[in-house]
């Protein structure tokens, strides 16, 4: 198994210091919730900025899904020395993910919308947001997983090995052992879950490119 988890959850600590080192505690307060984020179904009441926004496919080869590249000069790519022709079946061109792919995606995204509009957008979030209130097929809600990743500790971390978490073959001399991430320490709740509406896994949802260019205001 691969635990693979992204960024998530309520603004912590823009301002202040905690009172426990690496906890969300003492004078810390997030940056402020933005007008964007209020009243939206399922985004928490807790006075904060929420990340994510929107949620984009990232696998970086798991069950050989990845973005597909290939090079029309194969010969140049300063990075891999050599990189992958665009002729033949695309399951034998590279391939790559993580946010160092979906962003640049999102930002390709955009600029098909700068294009269809004829102007620069700016921040784009306000509308993001009040598409997906008005709009449902714009925005599709990631209703399974979760954003849950292996830890130990004393604080937001539930669990003991053999129950959640790593370490399920049984104790080794070395071996670091605990649980998995939860916004609770004596009960199990994952964080992140994914959700039906807004949530703290996967934002307002994963986008679907067309609509969001034809519905642009």
């Amino acid at each position: 198994l691969n635990a693979i988890g992204g960024s998530g959850g309520p603004s912590g600590c823009a301002t202040g210091r905690p009172s426990t080192p690496g906890v969300v505690s003492g004078s810390c307060n997030g940056y402020d919730k933005p007008a964007y984020q209020l009243g939206l179904l399922g985004n928490p009441n807790d006075g904060v900025r929420d990340i994510p926004d929107v949620s984009l496919f990232a696998s970086n080869g798991f069950w050989d899904a990845y973005y597909v590249t290939c090079w029309s000069d194969p010969n140049t790519d300063p990075v891999v020395g050599g990189g992958f022709t665009c002729t033949g079946a695309p399951n034998n061109w590279a391939g790559f993910g993580g946010t160092s792919v979906s962003s640049p995606i999102m930002a390709g995204i955009q600029a098909l919308v700068n294009q269809k509009t004829g102007s620069l957008q700016g921040n784009p979030n306000p509308t993001y947001y009040s598409l997906a209130a008005s709009s449902p097929a714009i925005f599709h809600g990631v209703t399974q997983g979760d954003i849950d990743v292996n830890c130990s500790g004393a604080f937001n971390c539930y669990g003991v090995v053999g129950t959640v978490g790593y370490g399920r073959g049984g104790r080794v001399a070395g071996t670091s052992y605990g649980g998995a991430l939860s916004v609770s320490s004596t009960t199990f709740t994952p964080a992140y879950a994914t959700g039906p509406a807004w949530n703290l896994a996967t934002g307002i949802g994963s986008v679907d490119a067309y609509q969001l260019v034809m519905n642009w205001p």
